[in-house]
């Protein structure tokens, strides 16, 4: 510039020097020489100075152009001691226009660039006086890349210094490498003083980038005071003060945003150099507020940074450097990241920052506190659980303290890790405690990693290992180890480990499994029916496993191996295959269970069932419960359909059961696949049969009940088979199983050894035991009675009974007995049968039967082992044919006769009289012992003939005698049979025998 108003004043002095016309062909022929299009004009030229106008360049887009134009000179020679020439005093241009452009080496007029140039290139005059500049109301078209500014300015230059400068911007766009914008009016103004210039500077930034950070709506306010360089020394030294303000509408980073942004601060210090670089230190005092920002994912509200320092040095000698201690305060009214918000958040950090070349190096540390909420489980409603309350409450307001914060910005970006744990308190005094994970920042890099836990004050114990975590503008993203143990209503003490991903942002929270979780809990609590010992695995199920929105929860899993016991039913459930939908709701707690297999397995003392298959749903809902199970046979035979309803408010609910009408037949369905108790129902059975049952509960205790309806079924049992088993079965408790009673059961008939018609029985099922009240049969054209007993469940303990007959024909059960083909036996009898049931087996004590009428006996010699004539087996009272007398024989024990006799009286014996004495024998052996009075009577009449030689040599004792018929008998017979192995041969017969043998099956 100043080179241009040099050649001004010495184009005027030529002019003056050659008069008017001549100065002006001299001026404009020197510019055309040089090849600049000019056109000068005078309105007055004299000795000391002159008054004009011109334009230097195109008449179209002259580079300068001056309406008016006066300079004040000096004509120096010989006379003053000097050499020829023109001294400028003064130059005061008014309206001037001028044309520049901004290149990337600097500013530009164009053609004048040669000229400025050699002027510049000048030494200047030692003993010169700098000239008296004043440009008054000059408009500057300055042209850039992203246009044309344009400028309206006033200055003036007095005594080698610039004294005064006011400008004023008018709306322009500005466009660089990297770098637009579009500025709106700007206002410059510097007044010099004593050495000092003061300066300030306004300026409105409509809308502005630099590579991808953005800025809109700013107006930049600077003031301050420096020292005015010392141009010829080249020095720069004294105190320096500067004010400035940032006031705008927003600024985006890849960072984040923020919105209603004020910038203000301060700088007190001293500047000094400049040849060898320009040194600037002093203390900064600068704060930053904005009403909204959102930086790495978090919304920031109310947010205020205060930045100090002491002694910050700035040296541009070398690459430049800004260095010192700094001490910042961060402060905001909010800060969220989804659904968790920190109020009155608090940060003083301190420690040592230093920028060079663009990069900025801060290492500082110090106490970080506030107040937080999570919304995302909303506020406390009346229905909730009071463990969903406690976590409702303590998310809603808790303190958080980090006392050692640590920062750290360096050529990799920000960092921020924990020198102690970080821990958040609530009013219940639960703690929530974030501790570093290894050497990982807390933050670094857009995101971080940590180690987090959770206890006391009502709260889930929560250990979660955040191995890395991100966050962006769509919120945060970790990969973490999930333990957490927890009751919530009455879900009660729960535990699980879970690896997955965790998402939170606008939307919500989720948590994503990568694989299957184990899952166990202690119960769920219903009273006196709580299920009991649940366990799973919970797997993805195409979905998150837990999403927490909108103040709802909920949880969704595909379901593995699940178990669990059920004491009230006296059940397990083992096996469980599904998908599980839980959560909350406005009513409360809502469930969606799908059971696709499971086996439900007898846990009662006494096996009731085997295990079945289940399938089916089950819901909560509106603090209901509802579930429709199917039961099946292993095999996929369907058994029954099981009803749950549960009203949580109440308190009360059931389940009913319910087989239907259950068909059996060969090949098919079988009782004993149902029930170890119908195992006594040699297979197969056919028939009928319908089980329906109940188990209701209130919160004071539960009942259940249930009715087995017997149809009629055909089957081989232990005794035999069996036809026409019917009847009903009024259970008043199905866990354990008893009935009320005087339950009868009544048959058409039993084919064992004797046909046994009209069985019946009377009974009562007790927990520990089956109660026989009575039972009754017609056999052998009389009648078997069962006496009451008690029959325990428990192994091995001993029971009694007695078995009464009253005129039961025996010649049946001879004929079906092992014993058939030897024994022949017509008696009807009567008596009683007293016996006992132990572990060893079958057991009979002083059992009595005695025949009523007379009958027949016939045992073939084949099947008797002893007999003693003498005085142990057998004896017998002989009266003669005649009748006359009677005597008694005893035969002597090396005879023979007597035994013959024997044997023959046992072969055709009609009796009058048989008693029977009935006991057990060690080695399971039965006792009976006979008492048998009669007399021969053989199909063909028999007599001795005797000579009287024979009688008196006695020689017919040698010889086979026949035992008269008629003879008089009293017997006592005692035998014994192999009681337990008989037992043993006839079940397994009947347990071999074909069904097709003994029973039809039944009509279609």
């Amino acid at each position: 510039m100043l080179g241009l108003l040099a050649a001004l004043v010495l184009t005027l002095a030529a002019l003056y020097a050659a008069r008017r016309a001549l100065a002006r062909e001299a001026l404009v022929g020197w510019l055309e020489s040089r090849g600049v299009d000019a056109e000068v004009s005078f309105e007055s030229l004299e000795p000391r100075g002159l008054v004009g106008d011109l334009r230097i360049g195109p008449a179209e887009a002259p580079i300068v152009s001056a309406d008016h134009a006066e300079v004040a000179y000096r004509l120096t020679g010989p006379w003053a001691g000097e050499a020829f020439g023109l001294e400028v005093r003064s130059v005061r241009l008014r309206a001037p226009t001028v044309r520049a452009a901004l290149e990337d080496d600097g500013l530009s007029f164009g053609a004048l660039d040669p000229i400025i140039a050699e002027f510049r290139a000048r030494p200047p005059r030692p003993e010169a006086q700098p000239p008296e500049i004043i440009v008054e109301n000059a408009i500057v078209h300055l042209r850039h890349a992203a246009g044309v500014a344009r400028i309206r300015a006033s200055a003036a230059y007095r005594e080698g210094q610039l004294r005064q400068l006011s400008a004023q911007v008018g709306e322009t766009a500005l466009a660089g490498e990297g770098f637009s914008a579009e500025v709106g009016a700007a206002r410059l103004g510097m007044v010099t003083r004593d050495d000092r210039v003061s300066f300030s500077l306004v300026a409105e930034l409509e809308q502005g980038a630099w590579g991808d950070r953005r800025v809109a709506q700013s107006r930049l306010s600077l003031a301050g005071s420096a020292p005015y360089p010392d141009l010829g020394g080249q020095v720069l030294e004294g105190p320096v003060r500067i004010v400035a303000s940032l006031r705008g509408g927003s600024i985006s980073t890849p960072e984040g945003t923020a919105k209603d942004l004020v910038l203000a601060g301060g700088f007190r210090g001293d500047v000094g150099g400049w040849r060898d670089g320009v040194r600037l230190s002093g203390a900064v005092d600068a704060a930053l507020t904005s009403q909204t920002a959102a930086v790495a994912g978090l919304d920031l509200s109310g947010a205020r940074l205060a930045i100090r320092s002491d002694r910050l040095t700035w040296n541009t000698r070398g690459a430049g450097a800004l260095q010192g201690p700094l001490r910042l305060s961060l402060t905001a009214g909010r800060a969220a990241l989804g659904d968790l918000s920190l109020r009155d958040v608090s940060a003083r950090l301190t420690g040592q920052a230093h920028a060079a070349e663009g990069l900025v190096r801060a290492e500082l540390s110090g106490p970080v506190s506030g107040r937080g909420s999570w919304s995302a489980l909303g506020p406390p409603a009346a229905g909730d659980p009071e463990e969903l309350a406690a976590i409702k409450r303590a998310a809603a307001d808790f303190v958080l303290t980090a006392p050692q914060v640590q920062v750290r910005h360096d050529a990799e970006g920000l960092a921020v890790a924990l020198g102690e744990p970080a821990v958040a308190r609530t009013a219940g005094g639960g703690r929530l405690v974030v501790r570093p994970r290894g050497g990982a920042p807390l933050f670094g890099g857009g995101g971080g990693a940590l180690e987090l836990s959770m206890e006391g004050g009502g709260l889930p114990q929560i250990a979660a290992d955040v191995r890395r975590y991100s966050t962006g503008p769509g919120g945060l993203e970790a990969t973490l180890a999930l333990q957490t143990a927890a009751s919530f209503g009455p879900l009660r003490e729960m535990e699980t480990t879970v690896e997955g991903v965790l998402r939170a942002g606008e939307s919500g929270l989720t948590l994503a499994a990568t694989g299957c979780a184990p899952f166990e809990m202690d119960r769920l609590e219903a009273g006196e029916n709580s299920v009991e010992d649940l366990a799973a695995r919970l797997c993805p199920a195409g979905e998150p496993l837990v999403r927490i929105a909108d103040g709802q929860w909920r949880l969704a899993a595909d379901v593995e191996g699940a178990r669990a016991e059920i004491p009230f039913l006296q059940a397990k459930a083992q096996g469980a295959e599904g998908r599980l939908r839980v959560g909350s709701a406005a009513e409360g707690l809502r469930l969606e269970a799908q059971v696709d297999q499971a086996r439900l397995v007898d846990a009662s003392p006494t096996t009731r069932f085997h295990p079945l298959a289940v399938s089916g749903a089950a819901s909560l809902r509106d603090e209901l419960w509802r579930g429709d199970l199917q039961l099946s046979t292993p095999a996929g035979a369907r058994v029954a359909q099981v009803s749950l309803r549960h009203d949580e408010a109440a308190g009360a609910g059931g389940v009913a059961i319910d087989t239907d009408r259950l068909t059996f037949r060969e090949g098919g369905l079988q009782p004993a696949d149902l029930s170890p108790l119908a195992e006594p129902l040699g297979a197969p059975v056919f028939g009928e049969a319908r089980f329906s049952g109940t188990f209701d509960w209130t919160g004071t205790g539960a009942d259940s009940a249930g009715l087995l309806e017997i149809f009629g079924l055909d089957f081989r049992s232990p005794a035999g088979a069996l036809e026409g088993l019917k009847g009903q079965i009024a259970f008043t408790s199905l866990a354990p199983l008893e009935t009320a009673p005087d339950q009868q059961l009544t048959a058409a008939r039993i084919d064992s050894l004797a046909p046994l018609t009209s069985p019946q029985v009377s009974f009562q099922l007790q927990p520990d035991a089956l109660v026989l009240e009575g039972g009754r049969l017609s056999v052998g054209g009389g009648q078997a009675l069962l006496a009451p007993s008690r029959i325990p469940f428990s192994n091995g303990e001993t029971w009694e009974g007695e078995l009464t007959l009253e005129g039961v024909q025996l010649s049946d059960f001879v004929e079906g007995s092992p014993f058939a083909d030897r024994v022949d036996l017509d008696a009807r009898v009567s008596g009683s049968l007293p016996f006992k049931v132990t572990a060893e087996g079958l057991r009979f004590e002083e059992g009595r039967l005695s025949a009523i009428e007379p009958g027949r006996l016939s045992i073939r010699r084949e099947a008797l082992t002893t007999i003693d004539a003498a005085g142990g087996g057998t004896r017998a009272e002989l009266e003669t044919p005649g009748g006359e007398g009677a005597a008694t024989v005893t035969e002597q024990p090396d005879t023979n006769t007597a035994v013959e006799f024997a044997y023959q009286a046992m072969e055709h014996l009609a009796f009058d009289l048989l008693d029977a004495e009935v006991n057990s024998l060690p080695g399971g052996r039965l006792g009976v012992l006979f008492h048998i009075r009669g007399e021969h009577a053989p199909p063909e009449r028999q007599e001795i003939r005797l000579t009287l030689a024979e009688l008196i040599s006695r020689n017919f004792l040698n010889r086979e005698l026949p035992l008269p018929s008629g003879t008089k008998v009293d017997l006592t017979l005692d035998t014994s049979l192999n009681l337990d192995q008989l037992l043993r041969d006839y079940v397994e017969a009947q347990e071999s025998a074909g069904s097709a043998e003994v029973q039809a099956p039944p009509p279609d």
